[in-house]
């Protein structure tokens, strides 16, 4: 399968992650108990689900949310833009060594203290992001090394931590027989997807 482009709308995305999951239109609509016509606009792009849908279209596509909402950093002020709130909410910030720019988090854990102790890795988000960020290296050296295909490590990057599972298969079913695993997918029940502030009710996007 075609990867997806690095500036593809939500609805390329949805329409990508569906066909990814072997689903057609329809089958995901009755998952996602939302119309057929509600899925086919929202790939077409003539509709955008709202924040609850497009969290149950991620669950039930089986990828992460913000790999299928897609974050706007393919030009340069929305790049320093993401930058600028990855050191305010995770403390990651640019400093000099060597000569070079390197980024480092304020509140670092040594690597040895991931076992994983959930006390540690939930202390702040800068923590748990530093957890997170051990199975993305695994996988980025295996991928720099050869022993990932770029279709698998996309796979892997829309997968990784909540469905990992559904990766693991792909390789078995690829002829990867070793047993593998990844640092920092222990699941952390503060990851969990919260909707706006605003109290409101539950509402699914019928479509109509």
């Amino acid at each position: 399968m075609e990867l997806l482009s690095i500036n593809s709308t939500l609805g390329e995305r949805i329409r990508f992650y569906r066909q990814q999951a072997g689903l057609t239109q329809k089958e995901l609509a009755a998952l996602c108990e939302v119309s057929e016509s509600a899925i086919r606009n929202y790939e077409l792009g003539n509709r955008v689900p709202d924040f609850l849908t497009l969290h149950i279209i991620a669950e039930k596509l089986r990828v992460n949310y913000a790999a299928i909402s897609g974050e706007k950093i393919s030009d340069m002020e929305g790049a320093l833009q993401a930058l600028y709130k990855l050191e305010e909410i995770y403390g990651l910030y640019p400093t000099e060594v060597g000569g070079h720019i390197h980024f480092v988090f304020r509140d670092s854990v040594a690597m040895d203290d991931f076992k994983p102790d959930i006390e540690t890795i939930t202390r702040s988000p800068g923590a748990l992001l530093q957890y997170r960020t051990l199975g993305f290296m695994k996988a980025c050296a295996q991928h720099d090394a050869g022993e990932m295909t770029d279709d698998e490590y996309a796979l892997w990057k829309s997968k990784f931590p909540a469905f990992l599972s559904d990766f693991y298969e792909f390789r078995k079913q690829a002829g990867q027989t070793e047993e593998e695993n990844f640092d920092g997918d222990a699941p952390v029940s503060s990851e969990k997807p919260q909707s706006p502030k605003r109290r409101r009710e539950r509402k699914i996007n019928s479509g109509r």
